[in-house]
């Protein structure tokens, strides 16, 4: 079986997996304005395709934005090294949590977006509607 999206690292050599379902496009880092006082993995705010998106720092490159959905909103993730899009077999890895995927012979882990958002906007916004 395979699997549409992005493998990317973020720092060292772990490799790191979102589904097309997730993460939606990859382009240019727009201009970020920094947000005073947010905290230090918010990167700032971009405006991108006529809407501010909050831009999220999970390493030290700039060269690219992630453009990824999460709860029907849209984040940007900066700082990430993209080795490849398209579509990956499922790794059978059962020790694995989440939805992982082979590149090069290697597993790429499913990226927990939920985690970052929880990260730099709280809990509050990181759980989904239903299940507050």
């Amino acid at each position: 079986m395979t699997t549409g999206g992005v493998v990317f690292r973020t720092t060292g050599e772990d490799l790191w997996f979102l589904p097309a379902s997730v993460a939606s496009e990859v382009v240019p880092v727009p201009e970020v304005a920094r947000v005073p006082g947010a905290p230090g993995e918010l990167f700032g705010v971009a405006v991108h395709a006529g809407e501010a998106i909050p831009v999220v720092a999970v390493g030290g490159g700039r060269g690219c934005m992630l453009v990824c959905s999460y709860l029907g909103e849209k984040v940007g993730l900066v700082g990430l090294l993209i080795e490849a899009t398209g579509r990956f077999p499922t790794a059978a890895d059962e020790s694995v949590h989440g939805e992982s995927v082979l590149h090069e012979g290697r597993t790429a882990r499913l990226f927990d977006v939920s985690m970052l958002v929880a990260k730099v906007c709280g809990e509050r916004f990181a759980t989904p509607p239903a299940l507050r």
